[in-house]
């Protein structure tokens, strides 16, 4: 049954990236971000610069780091594997992430870092879910890739659906341990905030805050909490050793009281 079910989703996948290509040479519009189906996508961008290369000559390259959460909306979140897939159009950029929906949060993210993203492109995404009962879902989504260059790199972030809560970030530089065993490290404090005719919607809610910094893998668990009567919380959480200088992403999953998770990314530069 395994390699049954294997076949059907290599088949799906390739089938939805047709559809993919199929909108694209028709001119497709831009997909919104939001409910679709038994899932909820949210995609937002963010340009940045990385270093390759070792040695007396490293080179500073320009990135788009796309980050795609999905949540699971009319189905239970357990039991799922999820095949998620970048292409560029008229380039040879492209990229497969796996992953399973959290059981407690009810979703998953992914993360691409698209190295020297061309001028006027589209960023084409396919993701498809299946669950252990036989659910399958699969569907496509596009919409104009940012152009990050050297010279434009902080302050362009793209997303495709408006974020459903503002979030602040603030480092205390701080140590762990004692003398020569004494460990750098910084406290990250996240402030989730709504405006006040939203605050209803999030108030008594649970929230979590996870973290990625960039050449790491994936996410890590930060910290968790519950808004208060106006949707607000505060919550810390600790780095040991980071790497100064470095990005730090933040990722909070914000539950509303209609059950559904919201995600809010905030970049951040390590300043300890």
């Amino acid at each position: 049954m395994s390699a049954l079910r294997t076949r059907r989703a290599l088949s799906a996948l390739i089938a939805s990236l047709a559809l993919l290509i199929g909108l694209t040479a028709a001119g497709a519009s831009p997909a919104y971000a939001g409910l679709d189906g038994p899932v909820a996508a949210y995609l937002d961008q963010h340009c940045a610069m990385d270093t390759t290369g070792s040695g007396g000559t490293p080179t500073a390259v320009p990135v788009d780091r796309v980050s795609l959460s999905l949540e699971a909306v009319t189905h239970d979140p357990a039991n799922s594997k999820i095949t998620a897939v970048y292409t560029i159009p008229g380039t040879s950029k492209y990229g497969t992430l796996f992953g399973r929906f959290d059981p407690v949060k009810g979703n998953a993210t992914f993360n691409y870092t698209v190295d020297n993203p061309p001028a006027d492109a589209t960023l084409s995404i396919s993701y498809e879910v299946a669950w252990t009962d036989g659910t399958y879902y699969s569907t496509t989504r596009t919409g104009p890739l940012l152009h990050c260059t050297r010279d434009n790199t902080t302050g362009v972030d793209r997303e495709w659906a408006s974020d459903d809560a503002d979030i602040t970030a603030f480092q205390q530089c701080t140590s762990v341990g004692t003398g020569p065993y004494s460990i750098r490290a910084e406290d990250v404090t996240v402030h989730i905030s709504h405006h006040p005719s939203d605050a209803s919607g999030f108030a008594w809610q649970p929230v979590w805050v996870d973290y990625w910094i960039p050449g790491k893998k994936g996410y890590t668990s930060g910290a968790s909490g519950t808004t208060d009567s106006f949707g607000d919380v505060w919550v810390t959480f600790r780095l040991l050793a980071p790497p100064t200088g470095a990005e730090l992403d933040t990722l909070s999953s914000v539950r509303g009281n209609g059950s559904h998770t919201y995600p809010v990314h905030k970049w951040v530069t390590i300043g300890c």
